[in-house]
């Protein structure tokens, strides 16, 4: 493997948010418990929905529009775009789920009225459950009340007082004044089983427009293919019963609608003529008293051959007159229907009364189908809705049309009339060579024959629209019956899955949080994200109070990490076998006494003289774990006070001596930078083959900035989740920089350990420093200890 130098800068990694998966996984691992209990609660609260939820049934159903039957002959005379003759299927869909089509359901289903019954957590619906019914006797808005069945003649009614101790005892079948409303409850059916006593039932009132609303949102309808004459329908609603009955109420209003459309044109046609026969029955029986009495007072009672030859041909045109009266008639009401702008009554069919001018029929027929579609849609504001306002514009077009059409068939009417009336007067002219008695019987005749051909000819009409108007059908005709299907909701399977994948997103969403928000220092993996100085090795962390971990626990983890740390100490000497080392952190409680001192015992206890120098001289306490003094020291050396050898301490342990910070100068900073520092280091050098200076923390002072010049190299300390990765970048920078170019750090205090922290053994050292080195610098047998490896 090649060996990179060890001022040889690393580069730098781009600075961006980085997960560490490993590192989550292993956080999962270890907090499964608490991963278990969100996965319980959120069971839990499946298991609470599943039970308590409302159960959602959908109905089903499906119905065929036939399609109407062959177009008028009209077409091939007329072919102009007002002749669109037949139903337009794409109205079908929207006045399936009108307003009135639904609100006329509502009604006749009394669906504005509800039971309830109320649990201890729910209150379900009871759809023809009670035999009671509520018949509310004003005008009211909506209102609900609550009652429980006393027993099968009394009730107790709630919900007018505060205290729901107080209710009023009321009989079946007795009006009561509930605020603004008057209203009666009573039995459907006296010989019923009423529920059990004492349960709490609550009635409620909404009125039609809020019921249509509610089944307005929940009531689909779609074609089933492009181009097929089936809907498909279907409806979402909490009780199955009872969205069957509005499904197959709306289908059968549905079906009545159709018929009425159809039935409205006959209907109209048969009080036309009904108007009309009224009218000519006082003539006609003027007429026929007329004839009685001609026959009573003379003796003659029938005609010469001559008179009865020009009356049987005056009673011919007589009968043309007759239908040119019929015409005059319907003109005259098309007349009047056309100007009433607003009439959305269906027109009379021309042909209903023997007029069949193809044209006219169609023109009539096309108004009548538009004026079906507006009169569906009275609901929608005329004014605004553009489909409306277009329907309008295209009726309005239409009657022009016909108004044309009909003076120009008057104009015709006029003409053949005028031809009749001369026909008839040349007859009458020949009448008058008859005698008198028969020229007065053929002129009573005459009369009572046109109108009685009149009566006849209508009562034929008449009876024509009847028929028609009975054997008219629907077109809708019901493919799939209602069917209800389901509860599709609460899904239990479909909420289980649902809650137990919130149940694992919940504690894994947390994870993923903590780990990218957290900007502490975790692994050798941040150091080597965040920095391109070598990292040389990790400490675990520390259970006991006393800093003496080497001299006391010479087999521990701890201990065994030291030890390599200071075969990769020796790495930077290049074959030296003497060394200053400075030890330093970025702030204070990181770890550097504690590092000093052990780092410092496994060079003496491997034979080597060492010395270490408490340069923190603001804060000195590393004499306290050596049971030395800080009486004196380098203070007292720097000063010009004391000689070297009469600031050393010696040590209980063999090979290693103290020179404490000594009594706290005023001017710490100024002691570092005289040459007397530099004498001093001179002077140890002579004496000690290794030499450890723990210096104050980077971030606070300029200390190890002055000492790190003076050294052979420099550890930075860094604590496992409390040393931040923004001082990591700092001192990445003076190193890039080179205002501290022998440098490397170790990673202190690891207490987490495991994938994604790097580290896999117990605590685990990944040691070196990226040279390809072993981990450990020993070539002797490993063996494995509780919370790593040590040698033998």
């Amino acid at each position: 493997m090649n060996h990179l130098a060890p001022t040889e800068p690393f580069p730098k990694q781009e600075e961006s948010i980085a997960i560490d998966y490993k590192r989550i996984i292993y956080q999962a691992i270890r907090f499964w418990y608490l991963i278990l209990l969100s996965v319980l609660i959120c069971l839990t609260i499946s298991y609470l929905t599943n039970r308590y939820a409302v159960n959602t049934f959908v109905v089903d159903a499906s119905i065929l529009i036939k399609e109407d039957g062959d177009m008028m002959g009209g077409k091939s005379i007329y072919s102009g775009t007002l002749l669109q003759i037949g139903r337009n299927y794409l109205n079908e869909i929207y006045i399936l789920k009108s307003t009135p089509l639904i609100e006329r359901t509502v009604h006749q289903l009394q669906f504005e009225h509800s039971f309830f019954k109320i649990g201890n957590i729910l209150e379900k619906e009871y759809y023809k459950v009670l035999p009671l019914k509520v018949e509310v006797l004003d005008e009211s808005s909506a209102f609900s009340f609550h009652f429980e069945i006393m027993d099968a003649d009394r009730y107790r009614l709630f919900g007018r007082y505060e205290d729901e101790d107080k209710f009023d005892e009321v009989k079946f079948g007795d009006s009561i004044v509930w605020g603004n409303t008057r209203f009666v409850l009573r039995k459907t059916d006296l010989s019923a089983t009423l529920p059990d006593i004492d349960e709490r039932w609550r009635y409620d009132f909404k009125p039609a427009q809020s019921v249509v609303g509610d089944f307005l949102a929940r009531l689909s309808a779609s074609w089933a293919e492009e181009g097929a004459g089936i809907i498909n329908l279907s409806v979402v609603g909490y009780n199955g019963d009872k969205e069957r009955d509005f499904m197959d109420g709306l289908i059968k209003n549905y079906q009545n609608l159709d018929l009425e459309k159809k039935n409205e044109a006959s209907s109209n046609t048969i009080k036309f003529i009904n108007e009309q026969l009224s009218s000519i029955s006082d003539s006609l029986n003027h007429a026929e008293r007329q004839l009685e009495l001609f026959k009573s007072s003379n003796v003659i009672t029938d005609l010469s051959s001559e008179a009865l030859r020009l009356y049987q041909k005056m009673e011919v045109l007589e009968l043309q007159k007759t239908q040119m009266l019929v015409s005059e008639r319907y003109f005259k009401y098309l007349n009047e229907y056309i100007s009433q702008s607003d009439n959305l009554d269906k027109a009379i069919l021309p042909s209903s009364i023997g007029i069949n001018d193809p044209v006219l029929i169609t023109l009539i027929s096309r108004m009548i189908a538009l004026q079906t579609e507006m009169k569906t849609n009275l609901h929608v504001d005329k004014l605004t809705n553009p489909i409306i306002t277009e329907k309008r514009k295209e009726v309005d077009e239409i009657k022009k049309g016909i108004l044309e059409l009909v003076e120009n068939q008057k104009s015709v009417n006029k003409f053949q009339v005028e031809f009749l009336d001369k026909s008839l007067k040349d007859m009458e002219k020949q009448l008058s060579y008859l005698p008198m008695a028969e020229r007065q019987l053929i002129n009573i005749k005459r009369n009572y024959s046109l109108l009685e051909n009149l009566y006849i000819y209508l009562l034929q009409k008449r009876a024509e629209s009847g028929i028609t108007q009975a054997s008219n059908t629907t077109d809708i005709v019901i493919v799939n019956p209602p069917k209800v299907t389901g509860p599709i909701s609460p899904s239990s399977l479909r909420n289980n899955i649902i809650w137990l994948t919130i149940g694992l997103l919940i504690p894994g969403i947390a994870l993923i949080l903590f780990e990218v928000f957290n900007n502490k220092v975790q692994s050798r993996e941040d150091v080597e994200k965040v920095t391109a100085i070598p990292f040389l090795g990790g400490v675990g962390h520390k259970s006991g109070g006393q800093n003496l971990e080497v001299f006391d626990r010479p087999k521990s983890a701890i201990s065994e990490s030291f030890r390599a740390l200071r075969s990769n100490l020796t790495y930077f000497l290049e074959a030296k076998d003497k060394g200053v080392f400075l030890i330093t952190s970025s702030v204070s409680g990181e770890g550097k006494t504690f590092t000093s001192i052990n780092l410092a015992a496994v060079f003496a206890l491997s034979g080597k003289r060492t010395l270490i120098v408490g340069a923190d001289m603001r804060k000195p306490r590393i004499f306290n774990d050596l049971n030395l003094t800080n009486d004196y020291g380098l203070s007292n050396y720097l000063s010009g006070i004391m000689k070297f050898e009469d600031v050393v301490q010696k040590s209980v342990h063999e090979n290693l001596d103290l020179i404490s910070g000594g009594p706290v100068p005023p001017n710490p900073s100024e002691l570092l930078l005289n040459n007397r520092m530099k004498t001093f280091l001179e002077e140890a050098k002579l004496k000690y083959d290794f030499i450890f200076i723990d210096s104050p923390p980077l971030a606070l002072v300029t200390d190890a900035f002055v000492l790190s010049s003076m050294v052979d190299h420099t550890l930075f300390l860094i604590r496992q989740n409390v040393t931040p990765k923004a001082l990591l970048r700092t001192i990445d920078d003076f190193y890039l920089t080179g205002k501290m170019g022998r440098i490397s750090i170790v990673l202190n205090d690891i207490y987490k350990s495991g994938p994604g922290y790097g580290y896999g053994y117990g605590y685990g050292y990944g040691y070196g420093y990226g040279y390809g080195y072993g981990a450990y610098g020993y070539g002797g047998k490993k063996k494995k200890h509780d919370h790593g490896y040590y040698e033998e």
